[in-house]
C-alpha cells in the first residue's frame, strides 16, 4: 500500500471515529434524558407517598423536641410532664399532666405549636409540680393496732380538697368536670368548668370526703370505693364509667352522683361489688367476664357500645350493648384471637409487633372515623377504620410506625411529627351533627411529653411489606432462638404477660 492510500485510509478511520463519538454522545444525552425524567418521576411518587404526620404539638415547641418540660427544671404554662389523657368540651381542651401533678385548662384550642393553658388545676401556679402540692402524713395513727411496727412513721403524700396525685382519665359530663385522681384513689368533680388556678373541686367519687386518699377506704372494697382509678368517661351526659384499675373492675353509675361516695350500680371484671382479683383470682386464666388492670373506657351512646382497653390481659373487650347486670361477659374482643388468649401481641411477644396483637393498650375511642386503640407498648395506635365483627380482627391502619410489625419507640430514632413514645390517652373530635367533618385526633404522646393532633389519618402500610414481615409467618431457627444476643433478654424475663402494668 502506498503511503498516499495509507494516508488515505487513516483519514477514514479518523472520520469514523468522530462520527462514533458523535453517535455515543447522541446516546449520552438521550439517557441523560431519561435519567433526568426517571429521577421527575421518582420526586413525583415520593412527593405523593409522603408519611403524613401530626399537625399541631401541644407541651413541646416543634416537633423535634422531647424533653419533660422542655428541659427545664420547673414546669411553666406550655411545658407537659408525662401526660397522660385528654379531652375537650367545646372550645376548652384539658389535659392530665401526671408528672407534673396537674391538670392544664386551655380556654381556647391551641392554633400554634406549644401555645400555653389558661389555668392549672391541682396546683397553685404553673411554676409548681410537687404531689398533693408536697403535703404529707406519717402512717403512725393509721397503723396503730395493725400489728405492723416496721410502718410507723412512714411517710406518704396527704391529699387536700384542691390537691392532686398523678391524674390520669377526664372528662366533661353534663357541664361538670371530673378527673380520675389516681394517686388519691378518688374521682374529682368540679361542679362548673374551672376558671381560676388551683379552684376545689365540689365532689368525690370513691372517698368519703375530700381529705381522704386511701386505697378503697381503709381497704375495704365496695361499690363506692376506689384504687387507682385510671379512664373516666360518659358518652351520654347520664351514666359515669370508671376504669377502676387495681380492683381489675369497670365501674358504672347509671345516674350522676348527687353526695360523695355515691355507690356506683354495676361492675365489669368481677362477679360481685366486694370482689377484687384479677381474672377474678385466675391470674392467668381470663374470659369475656374478666378484667386485669383495666385504664381505659369508652361508650358510645348513639350505637349502645361499651369498649374496655383490658390493658393486662394484652386484649380490648366490646360489648355490643350497654351491660345491665354486674359480670356480664364481653360480645367482642380484640388483640387476642380468643376470649382465653392474654399474650403480648397475640403470642408472638414483646420484640414483633403485628396488625392484630397489642402489647399494654391503654386507651380507645370510637366514632365515624373509626376505632382508635393506644398500643403503649408498641408505641403506636391502632386504626379500625371500620367497626371491627370478628374476634382478633386485625386492624387498618397504624399510627406511630411505618408498618404493622415494627415496635421500637420514636421507631429507634429522632422524635419527629410522625413517631410516639408510649401513647396513652386519646380523644376523637367529630362533630355529631356534621358527617362531612373530618375530624381530629388528640394523642397524649406520654414518653415524649407532648400531646400531638391529628388532621388526616395516615396511609395503609405497604401490604406487600407486611406480609413479606407477617411475624405469624416468620420461622426462626432453633439456633437463632437459642443464641445469646445481648440486645435481647431471656424470653421469661421479657414477657410481660405476667407483669403487673406500670402506670
Amino acid at each position: 500500500m502506498s503511503d498516499e492510500e495509507k494516508l488515505e485510509e487513516e483519514g477514514q478511520e479518523e472520520e469514523r471515529s468522530v462520527e462514533l463519538a458523535d453517535e455515543n454522545d447522541e446516546e449520552d444525552e438521550d439517557l441523560e434524558y431519561v435519567d433526568e425524567d426517571e429521577e421527575v418521576d421518582e420526586s413525583l411518587e415520593e412527593e405523593e407517598t409522603r408519611e403524613r404526620g401530626a399537625s399541631l404539638v401541644i407541651g413541646q415547641g416543634d416537633f423535634e423536641i422531647n424533653q419533660s418540660n422542655r428541659g427545664a427544671d420547673d414546669p411553666g404554662d406550655n411545658t407537659l410532664n408525662e401526660p397522660q389523657f385528654i379531652t375537650k368540651y367545646g372550645e376548652m381542651l384539658f389535659i392530665s399532666d401526671r408528672g407534673n401533678h396537674r391538670v392544664l385548662v386551655w380556654d381556647q384550642i391551641p392554633e400554634e405549636n406549644g401555645d400555653p393553658a389558661s389555668v392549672v388545676l391541682g396546683q397553685e401556679d404553673f411554676a409548681d409540680c410537687l404531689e398533693n402540692r408536697g403535703i404529707t402524713t406519717t402512717l403512725d395513727e393509721m397503723t396503730s393496732g395493725l400489728g405492723d411496727e416496721s410502718l410507723d412513721g412512714f411517710t406518704i403524700s396527704q391529699c387536700e380538697e384542691d390537691t392532686i396525685s398523678a391524674p390520669a382519665g377526664l372528662d366533661v359530663i353534663d357541664g361538670k368536670l371530673y378527673i380520675s385522681d389516681s394517686g388519691n384513689h378518688r374521682v374529682l368533680r368540679w361542679e362548673a368548668l374551672p376558671s381560676e388556678d388551683g379552684e376545689a373541686p365540689g365532689l368525690v367519687m370513691g372517698q368519703d370526703n375530700l381529705e381522704c386518699n386511701e386505697a378503697n377506704r381503709r381497704g375495704v372494697i365496695s361499690s363506692a370505693s376506689l384504687f387507682f382509678p385510671m379512664g373516666v368517661r360518659s358518652g351520654d351526659d347520664q351514666h359515669v364509667f370508671v376504669a377502676d384499675k387495681d380492683n381489675h373492675r369497670i365501674l358504672m353509675w347509671d345516674k350522676i352522683p348527687f353526695n360523695n361516695g355515691w355507690n356506683s350500680d354495676i361492675s365489669l371484671g368481677q362477679a360481685g361489688m366486694d370482689e377484687r382479683e384479677p381474672n377474678r383470682g385466675d391470674f392467668e386464666k381470663c374470659g369475656p367476664d374478666t378484667l386485669s388492670f383495666p385504664t381505659g373506657v369508652f361508650y358510645h351512646a348513639e350505637e349502645d357500645k361499651l369498649f374496655v382497653v383490658d390493658q393486662g390481659n394484652n386484649r380490648i373487650l366490646i360489648w355490643n350493648k350497654l351491660p345491665r347486670e354486674t359480670g356480664a361477659p364481653a360480645d367482642l374482643v380484640l388483640g387476642q384471637k380468643d376470649f382465653y388468649s392474654r399474650e403480648v401481641n397475640g403470642g408472638v411477644g414483646s420484640r414483633l409487633a403485628s396488625s392484630s396483637g397489642v402489647y399494654f393498650p391503654t386507651d380507645v375511642v370510637y366514632g365515624r372515623k373509626g376505632l382508635f386503640v393506644s398500643d403503649s407498648s408498641n408505641n403506636r395506635v391502632l386504626v379500625w377504620t371500620e367497626f371491627p365483627t370478628e374476634n382478633g380482627q386485625p386492624a387498618d391502619l397504624v399510627i406511630g410506625q411505618a408498618d404493622f410489625v415494627q415496635n421500637k419507640y420514636n421507631r429507634n430514632g429522632e422524635v419527629t411529627a410522625g413517631t410516639l413514645n408510649d401513647p396513652y390517652g386519646l380523644f376523637l373530635d367529630e362533630d355529631p351533627e356534621d358527617e362531612e367533618d373530618i375530624g381530629r385526633l388528640y394523642i397524649c404522646d406520654r414518653g415524649n411529653s407532648r400531646v400531638v393532633v391529628w388532621d388526616e389519618l395516615p396511609l395503609a402500610p405497604d401490604a406487600d411489606k407486611d406480609e413479606d414481615e407477617d411475624p405469624d409467618k416468620i420461622v426462626y431457627e432453633s439456633e437463632e432462638l437459642m443464641g445469646d444476643d445481648d440486645d435481647f433478654m431471656d424470653d421469661d424475663d421479657d414477657d410481660p404477660a405476667n407483669a403487673i402494668p406500670v402506670t
